[in-house]
């Protein structure tokens, strides 16, 4: 339930003081009111209204809201677009009598919240949100006795939206849609299924308006969208323009047994899952009326994938068997459907009376047919792909085989047609060794793709990461949710909303492979995972405990980056914890391991290192802002030969009302330079060379302006 801010300013409102001191004694819907955010504002949702501009300012009613949002005339009359909500109080208060829950508190309370007007109906943050229901309460409890006009009890306002449960159950029965299916009959029956209300008839948008006057006299408000056959939206327009231009051909056609052909097709089209398969299923007969030709087809709106789908399907007149099964062999996308449509017709051989020649005829081609299609089938290993994006979904629809391949040039911005796609519908295999991107002069797919993920935006398709980690592998194989590529070496893309699967064989997590993901929570490797490459985990923020094998040898950068790790074990086998690794997490304490050789740029960039830090002995190497927190010591080795006068964030470690903390350098090191750095306190190294020497001093470190 969302919390709703309202304004209300008596100089320049319709609502005057008389009509709230009229809703204090006489009702609960005091109205309805302008709502700024109202995409973000449902039936059911709490709202608090603010007095403001002259008086006394502050909370002078709450209450929920008793209606989505719906657009109605400028209250101002200046013509803007407004949306109202009707309003449903539960507590009203005359400002100018009793005391209110003042905008100053309320400043106070909630600062980041501007309390004094602007416009009316922005939404409260969830824990802003929180806090004021709790001073509120305290507020009501404190003024009980004063407080006498409620227009409704809390319990009577629970009851007329029902408790929680209830409401979600309500809410979720409003949005149902509504469903229109195809009837061999009437054309079309469209039912509502939370009120059990059905029409039928051959006028779509009739039927609409017939079923929402049916909905209004039973209570009920209008269904929020329709469902035509179980057809995407997209789709929904065309696919009812097919049926009006296949009853009108078919009207006069009957199928073998005497029956309506249209009514036959329309019965087939249930079998069917996608809508370009319905859509092919009912033309299937269409080109062999005389009056309907491709051309005519295609320029009634019928898209041009369809049109060569149901031409190839079609026999044409005089067209000899080996001459037709030539062309439907050359057009792979129907063979499902032609296969299943011959199936259907070789069933019905038990429904004749009598065979005839004609119909042993018919069915031997048809055997002939069929079985050519199940040899290509067995020769056909994948489906190639080299159409325009916008044609992508379609073909997939109606491809036959799960194993396909992506071939051609295409842009950038195309790229996220395909994408969306393979996210949408089902495949086992993509290969994309053929597949081309051209950059348009504004920088690589790849960085495209990860300048997104550093900007922890939550869309990311497997095509992405496909690519991203092309350098593995061209070709890919989904199992179950996540993709690996062909030898399952290499973990390539788990769904956001998916709990990862180490399976046995996995030894890469690939690039950007598990980011962003909201699921997991605990990463233990099993033995035999050996890289985790570029942003394989970042964005996972609930992500708190991170253990890696000591099988793992090479980490990739930023592939921790803004997770909530508070918890962390690395491989004793790493020779480099490159820049950003561990950056934006909640590290307190981390051992490095003595194979580590360089300690990238923001390694452990804003975490909460405390205590000691101690650099092992082999890190040769420490980049600027590698180490972040409150510590007090760090010890430097003597392997280390280059460092970033800024290796340490300098704002968090130096305290200048202290002695502390020191940078200690191991007496050993043979000469350690810092560029822009002023040794204020030079003092021996325990065993090490006296006060101002070279070798072995422990200096406290303040950087040059």
């Amino acid at each position: 339930m969302n919390t709703i801010i309202l304004f209300w300013n008596p100089g320049i409102s319709s609502y005057t003081i008389k009509r709230l001191r009229e809703d204090l004694t006489h009702y609960a819907h005091v109205g309805n009111w302008s709502v700024w955010e109202h995409e973000k504002a449902h039936k059911g949702d709490r709202f608090f209204m603010v007095r403001c501009g002259e008086g006394k300012t502050g909370i002078c009613m709450s209450g929920r809201f008793r209606s989505e949002p719906y657009k109605g005339e400028d209250w101002t009359g200046k013509g803007r677009e407004v949306y109202y909500m009707d309003l449903m109080a539960d507590v009203v208060i005359d400002p100018d009598v009793c005391p209110i829950l003042s905008t100053v508190e309320l400043q106070s309370l909630i600062p980041d919240f501007k309390w004094d007007g602007g416009h009316s109906g922005r939404l409260l943050p969830a824990e802003e949100a929180e806090k004021l229901e709790d001073k509120w309460e305290e507020f009501l409890a404190e003024h009980e006795e004063i407080f006498i006009h409620h227009t409704l009890k809390r319990d009577d306002i629970d009851d007329y939206f029902g408790e929680e449960e209830d409401k979600e159950e309500k809410d979720a029965i409003r949005e149902e849609p509504a469903t229109i299916t195809l009837d061999p009959e009437s054309t079309y029956i469209i039912t509502d299924d939370s009120e059990n209300v059905e029409v039928a008839g051959n006028d779509l948008e009739q039927l609409k308006k017939e079923l929402e006057k049916k909905l209004q006299a039973a209570g009920r408000e209008k269904p929020t969208s329709y469902i035509f056959a179980d057809i995407e939206e997209e789709d929904q327009r065309l696919f009812a323009k097919i049926v009006l231009l296949t009853r009108e051909a078919y009207k006069d056609m009957p199928n073998r047994n005497g029956q309506s052909y249209w009514a036959h097709l329309a019965e087939r089209t249930e079998e069917y899952y996608s809508g370009s398969m319905k859509m092919v299923v009912l033309l299937s007969g269409i080109l062999k009326h005389p009056d309907y030709t491709p051309k005519r087809l295609i320029q009634a709106g019928v898209p041009k994938m369809i049109v060569d789908a149901v031409d190839a399907m079609t026999q044409r007149e005089g067209e000899n068997l080996d001459s037709y099964i030539a062309r439907v062999l050359d057009t792979p996308m129907i063979w499902n459907i032609l296969d299943n449509e011959l199936y259907d017709e070789l069933s019905s051989i038990f429904d004749l009376p009598v065979l005839t020649e004609e119909d042993t005829a018919r069915i031997n081609q048809q055997l002939k047919i069929r079985q050519s299609i199940k040899k290509a089938k067995d020769e056909s290993s994948i489906s190639v792909f080299r159409g325009k994006p916008k044609d992508f979904k379609r073909w997939m629809e109606l491809n036959h085989t799960k194993i396909i391949a992506i071939e051609g040039q295409y842009k950038i911005k195309e790229l996220s047609t395909f994408a969306k796609v393979l996210e949408e519908l089902r495949y086992y295999r993509i290969d994309i060794s053929g597949l081309n991107i051209v950059d348009g002069g504004h920088g690589s797919y790849e960085e495209d793709v990860l300048y997104r993920l550093s900007e922890d935006e939550e869309e990311f398709y497997a095509l992405d990461k496909m690519i991203l980690n092309r350098k593995y592998s061209t070709v890919f194989v989904k199992k179950w949710a996540q993709v690996v590529t062909d030898d399952g070496k290499v973990l390539v893309h788990v769904p956001t909303d998916y709990a990862p699967q180490f399976e046995p064989g996995i030894e890469i997590i690939g690039v950007a492979a598990v980011a962003n993901n909201k699921e997991i929570q605990t990463l233990i490797y099993p033995n035999g995972i050996t890289t985790i490459d570029d942003y394989a985990f970042a964005n996972c923020h609930n992500l708190v405990s991170v253990r890696l094998p000591d099988t793992v040898t090479q980490i990739g950068k930023r592939c921790f980056y803004g997770c909530c790790i508070d918890d962390l074990v690395l491989s004793k086998s790493l020779t480099e914890i490159p820049n950003g690794t561990f950056a934006y997490n909640c590290i307190e304490h981390v051992d490095i391991p003595p194979s580590v050789r360089r300690i990238g740029a923001e390694a452990f960039f804003c975490n909460c290192l405390t205590g000691d830090i101690i650099v092992p002995e082999g890190v040769e190497t420490i980049e600027f802002s590698a180490l972040h927190g409150r510590f007090d010591h760090v010890s430097l080795p003597s392997t280390l030969k280059e460092i970033a006068y800024d290796f340490y964030f300098e704002e968090m470690i130096d305290d200048p009302e202290e002695d502390k903390p020191y940078v200690g350098i191991h007496p050993d090191n043979p000469g350690l330079f810092f560029p822009r750095w002023h040794p204020v306190q030079p003092c021996d190294w325990e065993g090490g060379a006296g006060q101002g020497g070279k070798v072995g001093i422990k200096l406290k470190m303040k950087q040059m302006r």
